[in-house]
């Protein structure tokens, strides 16, 4: 009997972080959406990666119609303590650098291991879904 209030606390905890977590997760897209709201030629493109037992990351991407990648935020870890943080880095490149980048990591590290980090994996996401739709013109506006 005290194995299932523990497992249904457990189950509503989980409940309420992920509510949490989800809130933050709107709020922050909202904020970026919002700063380029009415302006033509920009898209918002996300991408996650979930893991069972390893941190998981999402990644928010704005990008313009040339494929420049105007912001870059990503989000990783276990607990809904943690936060987007801004990735200078690919500011103001393509796209598919991106994807450049996580085929050469996981290349190079094809030896040392078989998955590649969370947050290469939802950047890569995220990238793919730009170059995909932004070339079929199947787009929703900001």
């Amino acid at each position: 009997m005290r194995f299932i209030i523990l497992v249904c606390f457990l189950l509503i905890v989980q409940y309420a972080l992920t509510f949490i977590q989800m809130r933050y997760y709107r709020k922050s897209m909202d904020e970026v959406v919002r700063a380029y709201k009415g302006k033509e030629g920009y898209y918002f493109f996300s991408g996650m990666e979930r893991r069972k037992f390893r941190p998981g990351a999402i990644a928010m991407l704005v990008v313009d119609s040339n494929y420049i990648i105007q912001e870059c935020y990503v989000v990783n870890g276990f607990s809904v303590l943690s936060k987007f943080k801004e990735v200078g880095k690919y500011k103001g490149q393509h796209a598919g650098v991106i994807l450049d980048v996580v085929k050469n990591n996981k290349v190079s590290n094809k030896k040392k291991s078989k998955q590649l980090p969370a947050i290469n994996v939802a950047l890569s996401k995220a990238a793919e879904n730009a170059l995909v739709s932004i070339s079929k013109k199947n787009i929703s506006l900001i």
